[in-house]
C-alpha cells in the first residue's frame, strides 16, 4: 500500500504580529491620499453611511486628511425636563451620512472606507451614488436658513404612505413612511427604494413629498 506522508506547516498570518487584516488594513490606509486629491468645485459629491451618532466624527477625521467633507446641520428637538424647556442643539441633517467630494477613483473609494466608523459608500464602490454640486449646494443653504429644523412644522404623514424625498442624498427616490410622529414634526423613519434594495433611513419631513 501506498503510504501517505504527513505535511505539515504554519498557518499564514494567524497568532503573529502582522495579521493579513492588519495588513490589508495598512494598504487601505495608505489610499487616503488619493482621496485627498482636490476635485473641482463644481464635481459631484459621494455619500458614507457611518455609524449613528458619528457623523462629525467622521467629519472631523476626514477634515484632518485634508478631505473635503460636508455634513449639513439643523437645530434638534426641544426637549423638557421637569417642567423646563432645554434648548435644541446642532444635529445633522441626515443621520448616519456624511458628504464627501474628491476625484472618484478605485482607490480613494478605499481610501475612504478605511477610516473609523465608516461603514460603506452609499450605491457600494461599484457604482457610487454622486450627488450633483449644485444639489448640494441648494442642500447646504436651506438647512443653514433653518428649513429642516426639528421643530418647524411640515405636511403630515401617515405610516404606509408613499413619498418622493426631495433633497439629499437621496433626492429624487421614493419610499415607504414606517413610522413618524402624528403632529408633523421631527423625522420619520422611511424604506427607500434604492438600487432595488430598501434601506430604512431616518428622514427629515422636511425631505419628503407625497406622491
Amino acid at each position: 500500500m501506498m503510504q501517505h506522508k504527513s505535511i505539515t506547516g504554519h498557518q499564514i498570518a494567524v497568532g503573529g504580529s502582522d495579521r493579513f487584516e492588519d495588513r490589508m488594513k495598512r494598504i487601505a490606509m495608505s489610499y487616503r491620499s488619493d482621496a485627498a486629491v482636490k476635485a473641482a468645485s463644481d464635481s459631484p459629491w459621494l455619500t458614507l453611511r457611518v455609524e449613528p451618532g458619528r457623523e462629525k466624527a467622521v467629519k472631523n477625521l476626514l477634515d484632518n486628511d485634508r478631505i473635503e467633507a460636508l455634513v449639513p446641520m439643523r437645530k434638534g428637538p426641544e426637549l423638557r425636563r421637569r417642567g423646563r424647556v432645554i434648548p435644541a442643539v446642532m444635529i445633522p441633517v441626515m443621520a448616519c451620512y456624511v458628504l464627501v467630494r474628491c476625484r472618484v477613483t478605485d482607490r480613494a473609494l478605499i481610501g475612504l472606507k478605511s477610516f473609523d466608523h465608516v461603514r460603506d459608500v452609499l450605491g457600494g464602490c461599484a457604482s457610487p451614488r454622486l450627488v450633483s454640486a449644485e444639489e448640494v449646494n441648494v442642500f447646504k443653504e436651506k438647512a443653514e436658513e433653518g428649513a429642516y429644523d426639528y421643530e418647524r412644522p411640515q405636511v403630515q404623514f401617515k405610516r404606509g404612505e408613499r413619498v418622493r424625498i426631495s433633497e439629499g442624498p437621496f433626492a429624487a427616490h421614493f419610499g415607504d413612511i414606517v413610522s413618524c410622529r402624528a403632529e408633523a414634526k421631527g423625522d420619520a423613519v422611511v424604506e427607500v427604494t434604492f438600487f432595488a434594495m430598501k434601506i430604512p433611513a431616518v428622514i427629515p419631513l422636511a425631505l419628503l413629498e407625497k406622491v
